[in-house]
């Protein structure tokens, strides 16, 4: 199929160009064509994401993209929304959770056309609703529901992604074990039994990316690089990616800046997402037991250790090839695990300052977003976002409206939560979750 490049690749132009340059760099490559095959010729994404999507497509560039958009923004809020509402009463910490460290990449992506959208949906949806369906499993009009959404989630997620259904089985395996398994860390047959059944899926994920990289043997990869008369050895690299392992994590809260990194964002978003992540997280780990605590921490040095196989598989720098998106639903998928397994609710103290934290990184991120499109980031973010201006679209509100709304709009939803919240809270403000207790 021939596309206008406007629509098959916007951000050409600003990856091309540098960081003071707004979307007027676009008008260069209105009536330029790129043919689909060029982005789908080796099969790597299903059909039906693609399908879907092309149904919004019209003539109008602008206007399809904006239909795009406020199509996957409006699914994602009513399937989150109401894979939460099963487990609202029960365990509200986990939406909370979620919304803690979403802003700004999360959120990002799941406003954009991106194929990573039904990923970060899916995965969302199957980590709450397959705990939710566990933990009501002897109450059938809650049980059901939770179930089938959970099978939703993993169709919509290998909708649009072959590799979601792998991070699906992977997270299904940690919520079976942290659920079943025995609380504490004695060696067991329970825990051996289940311990058994997760190995083979593990070897199963790791057989398939293999294939994806060409099997290359990372402990003894011949392969080297000369640049400028100085070589570099798989073993230079491997060292040299785990040390800048930390620079990599950094990405899941916005420290590599936005789409193809063209769009940089204040230090203080990153900064403030991370904190409400290790606020929450902290908090969940200290209110866990050990074996929840161990898989914790299994799952994330699983993670660390799947980026540095793809860097490495690809002889690539942390920073260069492989992104933060293609591993931000597992990271994901363990921020909620995390919380589910706590045996306490957070406190109100707790969820206010993370709001705070939250709402207002979102803030800074959505404004220096709309910055780097109306005039290039040249022009300081206190500036109006109304004057100067190069580039807007040609209908709908002031970029300064658009602004203000999403600020207040995520402000508001997080008020409402904690009023939700605090108002079906039980007598005690810190009593063992109740999910736990029985």
């Amino acid at each position: 199929m021939i596309l206008p490049i406007m629509a098959a690749e916007p951000s050409l132009c600003f990856r091309q160009l540098g960081q003071d340059y707004s979307a007027k760099c676009q008008e260069s490559i209105y009536n330029q064509e790129i043919s689909t095959d060029f982005y789908n010729s080796a099969d790597l994404y299903p059909d039906t994401y693609f399908s879907v999507i092309r149904g919004l497509a019209s003539a109008n560039v602008e206007s399809s993209v904006v239909k795009m958009r406020l199509f996957n923004s409006f699914l994602a809020a009513v399937l989150i929304i109401s894979a939460s509402a099963i487990f609202w009463k029960k365990n509200s910490d986990l939406l909370l959770t979620w919304l803690a460290v979403i802003a700004p990449v999360t959120s990002y992506f799941i406003a954009s056309v991106n194929t990573s959208i039904w990923n970060f949906i899916g995965v969302t949806i199957f980590a709450i609703a397959f705990f939710s369906a566990l933990r009501n499993r002897k109450d059938i009009k809650l049980c059901v529901p939770a179930g089938v959404m959970a099978l939703f989630a993993l169709w919509l997620t290998n909708s649009s992604r072959y590799e979601g259904k792998y991070v699906i089985l992977l997270l299904a395996a940690a919520i079976l074990y942290s659920e079943f398994a025995p609380k504490n860390l004695r060696f067991t047959k329970k825990s051996a039994l289940i311990g058994s059944a997760i190995l083979p899926l593990i070897y199963l994920i790791y057989n398939y990316f293999a294939d994806v990289y060409g099997r290359v043997n990372i402990f003894d990869d011949p392969r080297v690089e000369v640049t400028d008369g100085i070589t570099t050895t798989a073993n230079n690299l491997l060292l040299q990616n785990f040390l800048n392992l930390p620079r990599f994590i950094m990405g899941f809260f916005g420290g590599w800046g936005l789409g193809w990194f063209e769009l940089e964002l204040a230090h203080t978003v990153w900064l403030f997402t991370l904190q409400a992540f290790l606020l929450t997280t902290v908090f969940a780990l200290r209110k866990s037991n050990n074996a929840h605590r161990l898989i914790f921490g299994a799952l994330f040095a699983m993670m660390c250790i799947a980026i540095l196989y793809a860097n490495q598989q690809t002889f690539s720098k942390v920073g260069n090839v492989i992104q933060p998106r293609y591993f931000l639903p597992f990271f994901l998928g363990i921020v909620i695990i995390a919380a589910a397994n706590k045996t306490e609710r957070y406190p109100n103290s707790l969820v206010i300052t993370v709001a705070i934290l939250a709402t207002i990184s979102n803030s800074i991120a959505l404004r220096d977003t709309i910055r780097r499109y109306t005039t290039g980031q040249d022009v300081f973010i206190s500036k109006s976002l109304n004057n100067p201006i190069e580039w807007w679209w040609q209908f709908g509100p002031q970029p300064e409206t658009v602004w203000l709304t999403g600020t207040l709009a995520f402000a508001a939803l997080w008020a409402l939560l904690i009023y939700d919240r605090n108002k079906n809270e039980v007598d005690a403000p810190n009593s063992p979750a109740p999910e736990l207790t029985s």
